[in-house]
């Protein structure tokens, strides 16, 4: 059959399955009077499949991204959110067709994914970055279920997708499904105290000197401890350090290298989480820097260009992770894990870096800008640790009334 809709234009159907001409003219009028339906609700005349508006979905989502309107890191993790769940549940059932009830099973279903569901026997996850193929292998670690914080952010995307179809017409605002987003309670980061900052400190640099050590094993302690330093007395996430700082990126030093400490005005320059900003660091981390400015004169018997990685290896590779050795100072230290039990990683001088600026009373919108996040999640995530920290702030001598009157 073949009919009009306006604003759509001639629409061709198909009447497989009629026995014969009367029977495939009431599949006809059938067909006709459901589009016309469609349109007066401001519907397409036929409603598309839940894969058909996610394939759309994730081609609006690249075009944004190549219009720099949305960052590309952003759309890769969306788009294999899109295929790997979403598709696989919903695939070619009617977008018009989710109901609220579709959502909750959709919820059970993808908590148990990785345990008991379809992602029990994948060996392997296969996707794309910078252009490659990647593929990493499912340990037993991450067959568990998703985090409360992951599956809020899933359900944000599949909100967003639902919403896509209405703005397409291809639901109307009453269709859209309610997906409601659980609130992820606050959750302290494991970080160091004061005093455990300076025992950490303290145990790396007494593994430096450690009499029984190569000079290989040496050098890389010593790069290990400014990396803690500088990543304590900056608050950079680890990305931004080891992925993407260069020399060019530490502006003014070269100027004022040979400076006394507290003469010099510098700024480090980082990318991460696909954003960039500039920011100032605190003097302390100054002598780190150093440090590693003179690992690489050594070794290469050269200063580093302005494209050369600031943290490097003995060859002046970029040096890929500090996990593992980190892990061993955190052992020797006794410091791998917080009272809560919680294991402490790179990210934990991020941490640190923050709660010991809120204590010293940063501002928190200026803390926000410099280390690159939102003064929202600083007072999520933090406001706690100072509360904690104040205490004699929040012991003042109280005058009662009667006290008054005495004075009196």
């Amino acid at each position: 059959m073949r009919f009009s809709i306006p604003s759509e234009g001639q629409i061709r159907r198909s009447l497989r399955g009629a026995k014969d001409s009367a029977e495939a003219e009431r599949m006809a009028l059938q067909v006709y009077a459901e589009a016309l339906h469609r349109a007066r609700l401001g519907l397409r005349s036929r409603a598309k499949t839940f894969r058909e508006i996610a394939e759309e979905f994730v081609a609006q989502l690249q075009r944004e991204a190549e219009r720099m309107e949305r960052r590309q890191f952003q759309v890769d993790q969306w788009r294999r959110i899109v295929e790997r769940y979403f598709l696989a549940f919903f695939g070619d059932q009617a977008i018009d067709g989710i109901t609220v009830v579709d959502i909750n099973r959709y919820r059970e279903w993808r908590k148990d994914y990785w345990t008991t569901g379809p992602g029990k026997d994948v060996p392997l996850i296969t996707y794309m970055r910078g252009g490659r193929q990647i593929r990493r292998p499912i340990t037993a670690k991450m067959r568990k279920p998703p985090s409360p914080s992951a599956l809020r952010s899933e359900f944000v995307v599949l909100r967003l997708l639902c919403r896509f179809a209405a703005q397409q017409g291809y639901i109307n605002t009453a269709q859209v499904p309610e997906i409601h987003l659980t609130r992820v309670p606050a959750n302290a980061r494991p970080s160091f105290e004061a005093h455990e900052f300076t025992r950490l400190e303290q145990v790396s640099l007494q593994r430096i000197a450690d009499p029984k050590i190569n000079d290989h094993v040496r050098r890389d302690r010593a790069v290990l401890h400014a990396y803690c330093m500088i990543a304590a007395y900056t608050g950079c996430r680890p990305t931004e350090l080891l992925g993407n700082l260069t020399w060019g990126d530490v502006l003014g030093y070269r100027e004022c290298r040979e400076l006394p400490i507290g003469h010099r005005d510098i700024r480090l320059r980082v990318r991460g989480k696909g954003k960039h900003r500039t920011f100032v660091p605190m003097l302390a981390a100054l002598p780190w820097i150093d440090q590693l400015w003179e690992f690489w004169v050594k070794a290469m018997s050269s200063e580093p260009n302005d494209d050369d990685p600031v943290f490097a290896t003995s060859a002046g590779k970029r040096l890929g992770s500090v996990k593992k050795s980190l892990s061993e100072l955190l052992k020797a230290a006794g410091l791998l894990t917080d009272h809560r039990g919680a294991r402490r990683t790179a990210y934990s001088f991020r941490h640190f870096y923050i709660s010991q600026q809120l204590i010293a009373g940063v501002d928190v919108f200026l803390l926000a800008k410099n280390t690159g996040t939102s003064s929202d999640m600083i007072e999520r995530f933090y406001g706690q640790v100072k509360l904690e920290r104040m205490a004699k702030e929040l012991r003042p001598e109280w005058r009662m009334a009667g006290e008054e009157k005495a004075e009196r």
